[in-house]
């Protein structure tokens, strides 16, 4: 029998995605940063997804994605918390972040 472990990874797929992200960092008290870009998707499953992103992200970090579909002619927009981070040094002075992300919620498509 298949631990809890096994059952929560075994609907991931791989996926080769470039997703369009928005986020927010705390600067100090006083200061929200916002900053946007495209990471790739490595895997994803109904609950989230591993995203290889340029810029660092911090555990519970809340950021926006924007997931192309494959099957509708527009992207979904969700909402995600990242449970985890990696780094992989590419190169020198060349960094990239490995972020295990689960979906929050889902935005209605506007418009």
């Amino acid at each position: 029998m298949p631990n809890q472990h096994d059952r929560r990874n075994s609907n991931r797929v791989l996926c080769n995605l470039a997703c369009g992200y928005e986020l927010t960092k705390s600067v100090d008290n006083n200061t929200v940063e916002f900053s946007e870009g495209h990471g790739h998707s490595i895997n994803c499953s109904d609950s989230g997804m591993l995203l290889l992103l340029p810029e660092e992200v911090t555990k519970r970090q809340v950021v926006e994605i924007h997931v192309p579909s494959k099957t509708r002619k527009m992207q979904s927009t969700k909402l995600a918390e990242v449970c985890w981070t990696r780094l992989v040094s590419v190169s020198a002075g060349v960094n990239l972040y490995l972020a295990g992300i689960r979906f929050l919620l889902e935005l209605p498509v506007v418009g």
